[in-house]
């Protein structure tokens, strides 16, 4: 059984280089299939083999409406001819929708016909495993929960000191927001809320490459003490050591299904502020995450504030019994029972 991973790697993000790393050690034949060439390359696999694809939205979606139309007909006989040659389209749902929906009914109709298309359905989560089926019609016995695995030892450590760097003395509590800035991430309600809790010996760093939009917000904003902005790439030797400099990760999102970026804090055992929703108890134990009502107006700055007092307890979470359930051989030998159906 020959499976044809899309993404098999990424330079963006450790996941698929995870997933396919511990689904090769046990024992599964993992082919690359490459970005935009799904149509040619499936030419390739043969009656039982597994095409097994992620963020899928890349093969149909298009700003200009006739052309989404056209790669939505192209991809549906593209899983027409996997049917027909009795090859499985396995689909890993990351989010129940891309961040980016110019047609939402278009979206939502290509969805629904790729969740019918599939052989099964991967969610991280029983949380989105209820979405999923609620939203796109689906049989609870297509669809499987294998969670997101863990990202401990994968960002090693150079030896950078990110405080030096950016000025911030030893004692000083630090919160930080790491990530693409992009504008369902809330970093101006972020901004917002720690201007209104800050001290002398609080700071903000935010660090990630910001789209256009955000980049102009960034620019116009006049209270700016004690925020930190590192608006690049951080690229992935440089992530521990700057994880490692700060107390709390906030994550604002104004979405979330499952949150890679939450995994990564709490593989680094960092204390998490995020807004409540049902991916924190499937994934997190007590005093690991300080969540809030993204609803209310002072949610987000009185979690922060909250998070700091749980600092000062020095609480000890039970991180290593959360992250034994996120090891990627767990994950890999989950997975390889969906590929062979036993769920």
């Amino acid at each position: 059984m020959k499976v044809w991973m899309w993404p098999k790697s990424s330079k963006m993000n450790f996941y698929n280089d995870l997933l396919t790393n511990s689904l090769c050690e046990e024992g599964m034949d993992i082919r690359d299939l490459k970005h935009g060439k799904l149509m040619l390359q499936v030419g390739q696999a043969k009656s039982g083999d597994i095409v097994h694809i992620h963020w899928i939205h890349h093969a149909y979606q298009n700003r200009n409406p006739l052309l989404f139309i056209v790669k939505s007909f192209i991809l549906i006989c593209t899983m027409l001819y996997l049917k027909l040659r009795n090859i499985q389209l396995v689909w890993t749902i990351h989010n129940l929708y891309p961040h980016h929906v110019k047609y939402p009914r278009m979206e939502r109709f290509m969805r629904t016909i790729i969740c019918r298309f599939s052989s099964k359905l991967i969610v991280a989560s029983e949380s989105i495993k209820s979405k999923v089926m609620k939203e796109f019609k689906v049989p609870e016995n297509k669809v499987f929960v294998v969670k997101h695995g863990h990202y401990v030892g994968v960002y090693k450590s150079q030896g950078i000191d990110f405080r030096q760097q950016y000025h911030i003395h030893e004692s000083a509590d630090v919160y930080l927001f790491l990530g693409a800035i992009l504008a369902y991430k809330g970093v101006e309600d972020l901004i917002e809320a720690f201007n209104a809790v800050k001290t002398k010996d609080t700071f903000l760093i935010i660090a990630g490459k910001a789209d256009s939009e955000m980049a102009s917000y960034l620019k116009q904003v006049k209270d700016m003490e004690n925020i930190i902005l590192d608006i690049r790439f951080i690229p992935n030797e440089e992530v521990a050591d700057l994880i490692s400099a700060v107390d709390v990760m906030v994550m604002p999102y104004k979405e979330i299904t499952t949150s890679g970026s939450a995994i990564l804090g709490l593989s680094f055992q960092k204390l998490i502020v995020m807004p409540d929703n049902d991916f924190i108890d499937e994934y997190f134990k007590e005093n690991m995450v300080v969540r809030y009502d993204p609803t209310s107006v002072y949610g987000l700055s009185n979690a922060m504030k909250a998070s700091l007092n749980v600092k000062k307890e020095r609480i000890e979470p039970k991180y290593d019994e959360v992250l034994k359930e996120l090891e990627w051989s767990a994950i890999a030998q989950k997975v390889k029972n969906v590929y062979q159906g036993w769920g």
